[in-house]
């Protein structure tokens, strides 16, 4: 009767225990659906234009007499304030820059200092700083730097030009990150679709990194947006959702 008695009881278990897998397998089925995701990307752009230039226009002079060489540099920087004045430019965005003076022959003996009178011994450099939310009339004035040259002013590492700057990011992320979103859940909706399911809500959102660069790349060798006025902002937000 003992025996009979357990066999009846092993079956009722594991009949219940048939009955409660198949309860959880349903109901398993319906959770994986549920907790299934899909990540995409939305990327929103702005051209913008740049809203502050800053340009230091720098030169030397070479020469034995430090005295004589002083005056030259000082009616180079004279020169160089008119040329940026007469282009339209106010006295309180100009800068001069720090003097830097060098010997060339700083260490040398006396003996070897004479050998070497009378040649250019004595380097001057400085420059003129400009600073301005003009950034229209630089680009007009740094394509005369011609008319400075005549003048007989020896401007030295100019060859980068202006340095354009665009500072108002803050007043266009809002509406660049909702865009950006708003792509994404285009992105999501078709991945759902083509999937047979329905998009479910944010899992997670990365809002990504805003860059901005040169609108109209000069070449594809050097990043140039320094040197543009016309520039390009773009984030990419990457957004994780639910799948229904």
């Amino acid at each position: 009767m003992r025996v009979l008695q357990n066999t009846h009881t092993t079956h009722w278990i594991l009949a219940f225990g048939v009955a409660l897998a198949g309860f959880f397998v349903g109901n398993g089925v319906y959770k994986s659906v549920a907790t299934r995701t899909v990540t995409v990307k939305g990327a929103a752009e702005m051209d913008v234009v740049a809203d502050t230039a800053i340009w230091s226009i720098k030169f030397n002079r070479v020469g034995y007499d430090l005295a004589k060489v002083q005056v030259d540099i000082d009616n180079d920087i004279e020169k160089t304030r008119k040329f940026l004045t007469d282009n339209g430019f106010q006295e309180t965005e100009l800068q001069n820059l720090r003097v830097q003076v060098r010997d060339k022959y700083a260490g040398y003996t006396e003996a070897e200092k004479k050998v070497q009178e009378n040649t250019d011994r004595v380097v001057i450099e400085t420059g003129v700083m400009l600073r301005t939310n003009n950034v229209n009339l630089v680009d007009s004035a740094s394509r005369k730097m011609g008319e400075l040259v005549r003048q007989g002013v020896t401007v030295i590492e100019d060859y980068a030009g202006p340095i354009y700057s665009f500072n108002g990011l803050n007043t266009i992320k809002i509406k660049m990150i909702e865009e950006a979103t708003k792509n994404a859940t285009s992105a999501g909706e078709q991945f759902a679709k083509d999937a047979d399911a329905t998009l479910g809500k944010i899992k997670s959102a990365n809002q990504g990194v805003f860059s901005i660069t040169a609108r109209d790349p000069i070449d594809a060798w050097s990043d140039n947006e320094k040197q543009s006025i016309n520039k390009k902002v773009r984030v990419v937000s990457t957004i994780t959702f639910y799948l229904k």
